[in-house]
């Protein structure tokens, strides 16, 4: 099955509709906010209409590659409160939805070619 990474920087096409006026300068955000507002992020672009299934699953993968994130760094974190907080936080900066569905996305695809068999390792044969 391919992977479905490469997909993400296509939210970006679908995310242009939806795109917010240019953004002041926001502060730095922390790795853990960072990883929450990619959440938030695809959270938003995935209830935008007419989103095709592809983009979906991809979006599907990398909201469980955050959260996973957010959960293994921090045990017990709140996840509700933490993602209200990005959320508020995403939309009092009023951030660029492309730019930030780039940047979640590039992480992904980063590691998709890191994860990949050296050389293309053949398939194992079937018996």
């Amino acid at each position: 099955m391919p992977s479905p990474f490469p997909f993400l920087a296509a939210t970006a096409i679908a995310a242009a509709t939806v795109a917010t006026a240019a953004p002041a300068a926001p502060a730095a955000l922390t790795p853990e906010a960072a990883d929450a507002r990619c959440v938030v992020i695809f959270g938003f672009i995935s209830r935008q209409p007419g989103q095709p299934a592809d983009r979906m699953e991809a979006i599907k993968t990398g909201t469980a590659y955050y959260l996973g994130k957010l959960s293994g760094r921090h045990p017990g974190l709140n996840l509700t409160q933490t993602l209200g907080a990005a959320a508020n936080r995403a939309q009092a900066e009023k951030v660029d939805v492309v730019k930030e569905s780039q940047r979640c996305g590039r992480e992904l695809t980063a590691l998709a070619a890191a994860t990949r068999p050296a050389g293309g390792a053949p398939a194992p044969a079937k018996r």
